[in-house]
């Protein structure tokens, strides 16, 4: 049986530029965050960017925050999809994967995955299946059972033993959802049967990837957020923008 592996690296903090639109070449991955406190301000004119469906779902969110984050962060993805596939808003038509991992209809050549957590939504683009995780680094709710339950017991060595435990753990916790989002999969019983350690790591596990190698980054966004991104090619070109 083949193996899988994952190739883990964690980085600088990144430095985001302008919104500055450019066509996305061969092996880069664009980034993209909007802070929803700016992007507010615009919600009137991003909303009819939305299919009439879409609109019924940003209705019935009950949470006001959760409300503008789906509204915010699927206009601004449909706005961005236009712009790189060079077609008018509305013709840019999404849909769902098995485990809900959204697409473009029909299918392109154009992979995206959303994020989001606290004040920010994190989309990235890439020419293959790509996934993202963004987490507002809290402590509230980590306990032991749930890292036994998310982590190999390497992992949570590491996260024990670290100066900052809380930093750590949301380190390990952005790789495995964005590995998961990059192979399509929702959550699995067995994360703790593999590991996101830093460098190079195999495991057999046919049943969450049909990829043999992952590319992971993972890094701080304004010291209060874990970022991690996933890609089956190395991901040696990634423009961070601000939307």
């Amino acid at each position: 049986m083949s193996l899988t592996s994952i190739n883990c690296e964690h980085i600088a903090p990144a430095l985001w530029g302008e919104n500055t639109f450019q066509n996305l070449q061969r092996q880069e991955v664009h980034l993209w965050r909007i802070d929803l406190r700016i992007a507010y301000q615009k919600l009137s004119k991003l909303e009819k960017l939305l299919s009439y469906e879409e609109r019924k779902r940003a209705a019935n969110y009950l949470q006001e925050k959760d409300r503008i984050r789906f509204i915010l962060g699927h206009a601004c993805v449909k706005d961005l999809i236009s712009r790189y596939l060079d077609i008018d808003v509305a013709q840019v038509s999404l849909n769902k994967g098995a485990n809900g991992k959204p697409y473009i209809s029909p299918v392109h050549k154009l992979y995206f995955n959303i994020s989001h957590s606290g004040d920010w939504v994190l989309i990235a683009f890439g020419s293959e299946e790509l996934g993202v995780d963004l987490e507002n680094i809290t402590g509230d709710f980590i306990t032991d059972p749930l890292m036994a339950q998310c982590f190999h017991e390497n992992e949570i060595k590491v996260i024990r033993t670290s100066d900052d435990p809380t930093a750590e753990f949301f380190k390990f916790w952005t790789r495995k959802e964005a590995f998961l989002k990059a192979t399509g999969n929702g959550m699995v019983d067995e994360l703790n049967q593999f590991t996101c350690m830093n460098a190079f790591q195999e495991f057999e596990f046919p049943s969450l990837s049909n990829k043999k190698n992952w590319y992971l980054k993972s890094f701080l966004m304004d010291n209060n957020y874990a970022v991690s991104l996933c890609a089956p090619s190395p991901l040696n070109t990634i423009l961070f923008l601000n939307y």
